[in-house]
């Protein structure tokens, strides 16, 4: 027979647990952590390109942001007409970053944080210390100026401040050492350009009609003819306006009415046919009012005089924005923009020319007419907020 080979009974072996060297397991946890690293890593930078592209597909904005300092000598109407409402702007078409501080509330750190620093209507020697301490770090500085100080009379508190010996000396240093001296009128810069400094740059502050336009502008009904004034204290280019409307009133009786925002001369102010409302309010609330008052007439009077050459169009810019038929002093600040008739009434400044000018506009209906819509367009054409804009971006903002 042949031999079998005993058959060996298979009995199930236990498997021995592989004991790992505290290095080896150091090796493989270390493996793992990095494994799991690089995963995560490659995700974040899978969701960095992801990013990076979408950034990409965003437009960049044309100007970039910059950081201006406007450092205003107070709060008043030039500046809120002539550089915040641009400014505002540009905030937001194109991130242009900036912040708005009074003279005596700036520091150090923040002229030095600043790209750009702006001055508006200072004349005091600390201020003047903070552009220089601008120009010794490298910043463009920009002096904005509305009125010839050096033209002033001494003869009012106002006039009295700026005609002090070393506030003059302190502008005219303003004017002769600021990188870019910004004007309102062309009057100024000339006179600018003449004697201080050659970089004067002018272009006209601005009215936002996109806001504008959502004001409504109330219908009256009362058939009386409306003539208005809104602005300050103006007692000298009042003096042949005075007579003028007193006579207007007592030809016209009860059938004109004169209203005052701001100012009424003191010998008006108790006429029965005059309202006086006190201003002081913010300038949109300011604008506001004044389109609702749908007034018939504007009345704008400036003496000839050569502070007053140097004056901005306020009154003509504001009337025409709100659709108010608007009688102007035969000034170079008026004249050039006025057509007579057309967009305006261009009168002499004397009591005779004032009244005759009142009386032609209050005759002939069909001219006030022609001059609402015609000196809105034109101040549509000249003084809109985004032609402004692109002025300050164009002139100040430069490269």
């Amino acid at each position: 027979m042949p031999l079998r080979k005993k058959s060996r009974s298979r009995k199930s072996k236990k498997r021995r647990s592989i004991r790992l060297s505290a290095y080896r397991k150091g090796h493989i946890d270390g493996f793992e952590r990095g494994k799991q690293d690089g995963f995560e890593k490659g995700r974040a930078d899978a969701a960095k390109r992801a990013e990076t592209a979408a950034a990409a597909a965003v437009p960049v904005p044309e100007h970039p942001a910059a950081d201006v300092l406007v450092i205003s000598a107070g709060i008043i109407p030039s500046l809120e007409i002539g550089v915040i409402q641009p400014l505002d702007g540009l905030k937001k078409r194109e991130n242009l970053r900036y912040d708005v501080k009074l003279e005596d509330d700036v520091s150090h750190e923040m002229i030095a944080a600043a790209d750009t620093i702006i001055f508006v209507r200072n004349v005091e020697p600390a201020a003047f210390m903070l552009l220089e301490l601008a120009q010794k770090l490298g910043k463009r500085t920009v002096y904005v100026i509305d009125d010839n100080f050096l033209e002033i009379k001494p003869t009012t508190p106002v006039g009295e401040y700026y005609s002090d010996p070393v506030r003059r000396e302190t502008f005219i240093k303003f004017l002769q050492t600021a990188h870019i001296v910004k004007v309102d009128a062309p009057e100024l810069g000339a006179y600018i350009h003449d004697r201080f400094n050659k970089n004067v740059v002018y272009f006209p502050a601005s009215v936002d009609f996109d806001w504008l336009d959502e004001q409504k502008q109330s219908d009256r009904d009362d058939e009386q003819i409306v003539i208005g004034y809104e602005g300050g204290n103006k007692e000298e280019d009042f003096a042949p306006v005075i007579p003028a409307l007193n006579k207007i009133l007592d030809y016209y009786g009860g059938f004109v009415r004169l209203e005052f925002f701001g100012y009424v001369p003191a010998s008006l102010a108790d006429h029965p046919s005059v309202k006086y409302e006190e201003g002081g309010m913010e300038y949109k609330e300011f604008m506001k009012k004044l389109i609702r008052c749908n007034w018939d007439i504007g009345i704008a009077p400036l003496d000839n005089n050569s502070f007053n050459k140097s004056k901005t169009n306020n009154k003509l810019r504001e009337y025409g924005a709100c659709r108010i038929p608007g009688i102007y002093s035969n000034s170079p600040v008026y004249a050039s923009w006025v057509a007579q008739g057309e967009t305006g009434y261009l009168v002499p400044h004397t009591e005779k020319g004032w009244y005759e000018g009142i009386k032609a506009m209050i005759e002939n209906p069909a001219m006030r007419l022609r001059i609402r819509e015609n000196a809105e367009m034109a101040a549509r054409q000249h003084f809109s907020l985004h032609t402004c804009m692109d002025n300050w971006k164009k002139f100040i903002f430069k490269s």
